[in-house]
């Protein structure tokens, strides 16, 4: 092989190492916080909450507006079919000998303007604006509501995949002690000293396990990309997450917890604001119908009949229809009890009757949730405890058989099941501190405060 050759395939082995560098996917690790932030960043829903909420808070903001007087200008310039001056004959009659001169072009032709401006004021427009803070306090609430619920939705999805792993390296550490007790019966068979059926069984037991690990390893694969797509990750991007299922087993106060949190509860404060929200549209419809209206109006409307007159003199230009007008309003077909604006009174009415009964409602249900967590999580830690000690058994009972199991005094099928009640009794010590954390989680969210 020449140098030239050798060069050729040296750059060739570099090219597909890079390639192959290049086109690894992206390890990303993360622990529960920066999961939840970038869940914050990247998540279509709260992005279209933001939008609404930015939209209430321009209208809150700019609800003064409806102080600022309409105003309208408008320019005409017109041509009469007839210039005569209506005032001949008069002057005919007045002044013998009187004879009209002969209209010219510019005789036909008027320049008009008009400037108005008006402003109508009664003092359910203070109300109205009441209503539009109402109306952007309410958008607020219900947008960290919805904060509130992704970051729930992510914590737990966090830990689920954590249970996963869990449940696929205990799996795993089954699967290595199999492998290594298959090693070890062989050794004990071709020496003689155990039949070719011990080897059989546990030869079995390595192969039989290993479809099921890799089943949970394409689920959990699949629920990691999952994982990732909501966080807004890019395609093909593995994580590696940096956490583990040890929650700080607590007892609470249900009494105490409703006493102190319930009225923290997002969706007993946003029943809250909308009830006051139809007080303030209450109040503003009858400000409507018991009170009068204001108008101001001022217009101006100059004229030039001449239009090769001077345009900027203002000797040239007369002002005849420009006025300043206030006028005092009453409805007084909103008295009427059958009238539109009196019906649009009582559905609002009925409206507040249905809000409030439904923040009685919800009241007790919130207060029954808080409880039943509780009752949960109590049940949850009474059963980590009484876990931990089965593991803690298990582990004796199951090191205890397998050092008989070497000595020849106890069977393949015993140790096989100290193996698996060790194996059950851990991970239900991880799916029930799971079923602790998602319960905890629950209740932090129904009660809008942080308890761990």
């Amino acid at each position: 092989m020449n140098a030239r050759t050798l060069a050729a395939a040296l750059a060739a082995m570099i090219a597909v190492g890079f390639s192959a560098i290049a086109e690894q996917p992206e390890i990303k690790r993360l622990s529960i916080d920066e999961a939840v932030n970038l869940a914050m960043e990247n998540n279509i829903q709260l992005a279209s909450t933001a939008i609404d909420v930015r939209m209430k808070k321009r209208a809150a903001d700019l609800a003064w507006n409806v102080f600022i007087p309409t105003v309208q200008g408008t320019g005409t310039l017109a041509r009469s079919n007839s210039a005569a001056n209506p005032y001949a004959s008069l002057l005919a009659m007045i002044f013998p000998g009187y004879t009209e001169s002969e209209p010219e072009e510019k005789d036909h032709w008027t320049a008009m303007g008009n400037l108005s401006i008006s402003l109508n004021l009664n003092l359910a427009l203070f109300e109205g604006l009441k209503a539009t803070r109402q109306s952007y306090d309410a958008g607020m609430l219900t947008w960290e509501q919805a904060r509130a619920q992704t970051e729930q939705n992510v914590r737990k999805a966090f830990y689920g995949l954590l249970l996963q792993q869990g449940s696929l390296g205990l799996a795993r550490d089954k699967l290595a002690i199999s492998e290594e007790r298959m090693r070890q019966t062989l050794t004990n068979f071709r020496n003689g000293l155990v039949p070719e059926l011990s080897y059989l069984q546990t030869q079995l037991a390595v192969e039989t396990q290993k479809p099921s690990i890799m089943e949970a390893e394409l689920a959990l694969e699949q629920q990691t990309n999952l994982f990732a797509f909501i966080l807004g990750l890019p395609l093909g991007t593995k994580l590696e997450l940096d956490g583990k299922i040890d929650p700080q087993v607590q007892s609470f106060d249900a009494d105490a917890l409703v006493r102190d949190h319930l009225a923290e509860r997002y969706d007993l404060a946003i029943l809250r604001q909308n009830i006051d929200l139809m007080e303030t549209q209450i109040r503003a419809t009858k400000l409507q119908i018991y009170t009068p209206s204001l108008a101001l109006s001022q217009s101006y409307g100059p004229r030039l009949s001449a239009i090769d007159a001077e345009w900027l003199d203002t000797e040239n230009w007369s002002d005849s229809s420009g006025a300043f007008s206030a006028t005092l309003a009453f409805n007084i077909t909103n008295l009427l009890p059958f009238s539109s604006t009196q019906q649009k009174l009582r559905e609002t009415k009925d409206a507040k009757n249905k809000l409030e009964l439904a923040m009685q409602q919800a009241v007790y249900n919130a207060e029954l949730e808080v409880r039943n967590l509780v009752k949960k999580l109590e049940k949850s830690r009474t059963s980590i405890a009484a876990m931990e000690m089965n593991v803690a058994i298990a582990e004796k009972a199951w090191r205890l058989t397998e050092q008989g199991y070497k000595a020849g005094t106890i069977e393949y099928l015993d140790l096989k099941d100290a193996e698996n009640t060790l194996i059950q009794a851990r991970m239900g010590v991880l799916s029930e501190k799971f079923t602790y954390l998602s319960n905890l989680l629950d209740l932090e969210t129904a009660l809008n405060a942080e308890l761990n």
